[in-house]
């Protein structure tokens, strides 16, 4: 053979030979695999010489033949060859993506967001487990960065998308946990906390202890655990986190070293566990893990500055431990102070190592606002500083909610502590107007409770910080927009149409439509709810409608006391006042209480009140005492200064909102010995001025109206309740047409029907609260078990002409202590259906007396007002039973 043959064979073989020996990525794709197709091209050419004529030995012809063989053999080899190895190998497939990834590299390295989009765009079509990993991480990065919903909805559908097998398969499933998670922690969807956690169980079982991916999952499911803490509150949640991030650092060390990442998680985890319980050694735990991370972190990289502020906060709360327990030992070489100092330091490099623009920026100056606020209750200094650090904190428009909110409260702190009431309420309006935003439409009823339960009490003490100030109108504003945020956003939904449809007719149509979509309480559709604000925002846009669907202006608050005070008690850790509103203005009075001691008293009487206490002449004197206390304390005071008489011959009305524990008291009832609420006035209740106007506005006289009865005597899983039977006759003997629905008739569906045809209602049944969840308190019917009967169920009608709800079951009345401020319950379900008179209880009675009860009333419902039909039996009430407060107090009226 010719030289130029054999140094054709030759170069094929260093090509394969290449190919398998060396890694670069430019000598795998492009170089090798051409020099080997371009021996088997030039063969096949060469070979195209032998022709009929050619005067060559039968070797040297079939020589040629074999090496045309040969050439494309290796080819097709060296090209299969490639494609198995990106399949397998991880990181030849990453370099596929290569520019993207440089793409993001570039944007870590100098926020290059145009690098960003662009690293996003290369990585957008992946046809495996590591790039798919390559485009989610790159999405994730400009979540973080932008905080753009979209991207993370799109990692979420991606995720749940994705295919692949072993530890690329565990990657993507850790991804789509994080972005989950996120979600969960920035809008507040419970069921994609849940996802998260299966989704991330499965791939840390997918990954070995001894993985370098192991850390990375496993640290995911630590985050996972913290959240779930943080919704129930168990210690031993976040005991679990810990245990987790030490075996990730555990199994990091076996291959030289923990991720400064989850160092500093690690760090997080501890303080705030230590925050917690006092744990001193946990805080000191915490320091040295938040130190080994800024030893282990390049400044360059984009999580140093988090890290920065995860050993700025452990060292600060390890300063204010110390500096309230004075555990300073001899032994120690730092004083307390010098831990603070530290901090503020981290605190303020943090801050500055990041664009104005980033959401992470929000923390770190809530960081440097905290330590500084910890310095000025320490010496005096830095209250400018920290004021303007919480303040920029809760003003940043792109970050989260949450995040936003806890700046504002702590900017209103820090504010309050030095006596700046003024700056306090400034941080409390805008506290204020986010947390409609706290509670998205598109989350379900329950998720939407929960994340406004967790923040309950900002509108009292923001009305004190008011009152404080001396902004008496001011502080009754707050209430009115800080209260009752579910409340009033369906109230937003019932609005009265009549002067839109004159004017706008198209805007009220398309307004009627929505609503319609939007009357469950579970609205998931984003779209839908994105849709309703701009609606809102149109119809507003006219300067005739620009308080549509408001919270009642200044004006429209006073005009609710033209029939009689209206007396908001305001409960709050600051102070505690009466504001009464009458037509001429506001009135305040401060209350010589405290918050503790309401709780105190509310906490007396729930021990007096069990149902096996109730009748127990024993526990007679503590309700007693509490109901003198509140004459003397609240009560008395109020009605002096409201203007009612010792002595009338028509009883005046007034009506009561009271906020916190006080909530749990029944203020109608207060009095000692001859001198009582029941003697000077008639009370009625009302979750928030705003809900009053509108049960006022819906008020109609239907003459004598259809009239729904429902008795549930017998109740499968409950025990028999004798009183109900007797109690639908008491109705039927005063409305003789009344439908009548007993035990097997009465379901949930059959109910709720048969509720839109009859203005009138009565249950005599059993009812459940529920704490958690207080829309999923329920009225107890026949098919309860499997469909119960919820308040959700209840305030998602919209009855028109609708006339008295009488609720003669278990604590219609009442909430747990976290949704005090939102008035959930079954009551308020029923007048946000469209009752304008509801007749509820505070607490379970027995069922003689609520017979007895009900005969007293229906002797004059019908022919008198319901607010003094039920003052009336509860005065026939006491005068069976003077020494059984239990028995008499429970019942209220709310409405009109």
């Amino acid at each position: 053979m010719s030289r130029e043959v054999w140094g054709l064979i030759g170069a094929g073989i260093v090509a394969v030979f290449a190919v398998g020996r060396f890694r670069w990525p430019i000598f795998q794709r492009w170089l090798a695999p051409g020099v080997a197709v371009g021996f088997g091209l030039y063969v096949v050419v060469a070979g195209a010489d032998l022709g009929p004529d050619a005067d060559h030995g039968w070797v040297f012809t079939t020589t040629h033949v074999l090496l045309i063989v040969a050439g494309l053999g290796i080819a097709a080899w060296v090209w299969r060859r490639q494609r198995i190895r990106e399949w397998h190998d991880p990181e030849a497939t990453a370099d596929r993506y290569g520019e993207g990834r440089q793409l993001l590299r570039r944007f870590l390295a100098r926020d290059d967001l145009t690098a960003l989009d662009e690293a996003v765009e290369r990585l957008s079509q992946p046809s495996s487990g590591a790039q798919q990993a390559a485009l989610l991480t790159a999405l994730h990065a400009r979540y973080e960065r932008l905080h753009n919903r979209d991207d993370l909805d799109r990692i979420i559908e991606l995720g749940r998308a994705a295919t692949g097998r072993g530890v690329q398969r565990a990657r993507v499933l850790t991804l789509l946990s994080t972005a989950l998670r996120l979600r969960y922690e920035h809008v507040g969807a419970a069921g994609d906390l849940d996802e998260a956690f299966a989704a991330c169980t499965q791939a840390v079982e997918l990954v070995p202890f001894r993985s370098r991916h192991f850390p990375f999952c496993n640290s995911e499911f630590a985050a996972l655990l913290r959240c779930r803490f943080d919704r129930d509150g168990q210690p031993r949640l976040l005991d679990q986190a810990i245990e987790r991030m030490r075996e990730s650092l555990r199994s990091a060390r076996l291959r030289g070293g923990a991720r400064p990442v989850d160092l500093a998680t690690a760090c997080a985890l501890l303080t705030e566990r230590g925050q917690r319980t006092d744990s001193r050694s946990d805080l000191d735990e915490a320091v040295d893990a938040g130190r080994l991370a800024l030893r282990r972190i390049r400044p360059t990289d984009r999580l140093f500055q988090q890290c920065q502020t995860s050993l700025g906060a452990a060292l600060r709360a390890r300063f204010e431990l110390r500096d309230r327990t004075r555990s300073l030992t001899q032994y120690e070489l730092r004083s307390p102070v010098d831990d603070l100092d530290e901090a503020i330091r981290l605190a303020h490099r943090a801050t500055d190592g990041v664009p104005p623009d980033a959401p992470q920026r929000a923390n770190h100056r809530l960081s440097l606002a905290l330590a500084l606020h910890s310095r000025y209750r320490h010496d005096g200094k830095d209250l400018v500083l920290a004021l303007a650090a919480a303040r920029e904190a809760a003003n940043h428009e792109s970050a989260d909610v949450p995040t936003r909110i806890r700046a504002g409260l702590a900017w209103s702190d820090i504010a309050a502590s030095a006596g700046r009431y003024g700056d306090a309420v400034t941080a409390f309006e805008g506290v204020i107007e986010l947390l409609p935003r706290l509670a998205p439409r598109e989350l379900r009823r329950e998720d939407q409770e929960f994340r406004i339960g967790r923040w309950t009490g900002i509108a009292a003490t923001a009305a004190a910080c008011a009152l404080a100030a001396g902004h008496h109108e001011k502080a009754l504003v707050l209430l009115e927009q800080g209260r009752g945020v579910l409340l009033g956003r369906a109230l937003e939904v019932r609005t009265d149409l009549a002067r839109l449809h004159r004017e706008h007719r198209e805007l009220a149509a398309e307004f009627e439509e929505l609503r319609l979509a939007l009357e469950p309480f579970d609205a998931d559709d984003r779209t839908r709810a994105e849709r309703w604000d701009d609606l809102l925002g149109r119809i507003r846009a006219d300067d005739a409608f620009t308080d549509f669907a408001k919270p009642p202006t200044l004006q429209r608050i006073l005009a609710q006391g033209a029939t009689g005070p209206v007396v908001y008690l305001n409960v709050s850790q600051h102070r505690c006042d009466a504001i009464i509103v009458r037509a001429g203005g506001v009135t305040v009075l401060p209350l010589g209480i405290t918050a503790q001691q309401v709780v105190e008293q509310a906490h007396k009487l729930h021990l007096a009140l069990a149902p096996e206490s109730i009748v127990d002449p024993m526990r007679r004197d503590a309700v007693h005492d509490v109901l003198g206390w509140l004459w003397d304390a609240v009560v008395e005071p109020v009605l002096d200064v409201a203007g009612i008489p010792a002595a009338a011959a028509v009883l005046p009305r007034i009506w009561w909102i009271p906020t916190g524990p006080l909530t749990l008291l029944p203020i109608h009832a207060a009095g000692r010995g001859r001198d009582t609420l029941m003697d000077r006035a008639i009370s009625s209740y009302a979750p928030t001025i705003r809900a009053l106007e509108a049960v006022r506005g819906r008020r109609v006289d239907n003459g004598r109206p259809r009239t729904l009865v429902v008795a549930m005597s017998e109740t499968p899983g409950a025990k028999p309740l004798g009183s109900a039977d007797a109690e639908a006759e008491l109705v039927r003997s005063r409305f003789p047409d009344a439908l009548l629905l007993r035990n097997r008739e009465a379901t949930r569906d059959r109910v709720l029907a048969e509720m839109r045809d009859h203005e009138w209602v009565h249950f005599a049944c059993h009812g459940v609260v529920d704490h958690d969840v207080p829309s999923r308190g329920r009225l107890l019917l026949h098919d309860h078990e499997k469909r119960p009967l919820t308040a959700a169920d209840i305030a998602a009608l919209d009855l028109t002409g609708a006339t008295l709800a009488y609720l003669s079951s278990c604590a219609t009345a009442r909430t747990g202590p976290r949704h005090a401020d939102e008035a959930i319950h079954l009551a308020s379900a029923c007048q946000l259906a469209g009752f304008p008179d509801v007749i509820a209880t505070l607490w379970p009675i027995p069922d003689r007396v609520a017979q007895e009860f009900t005969g007293d009333a229906y002797a004059e419902l019908g022919s008198a007002p319901a607010a003094h039909v039920v003052h009336a039996a509860t005065r026939s009430a006491r005068a069976k039973y003077p020494n059984l407060p239990g028995l008499w107090s429970a019942y209220v009226h709310m409405g009109w």
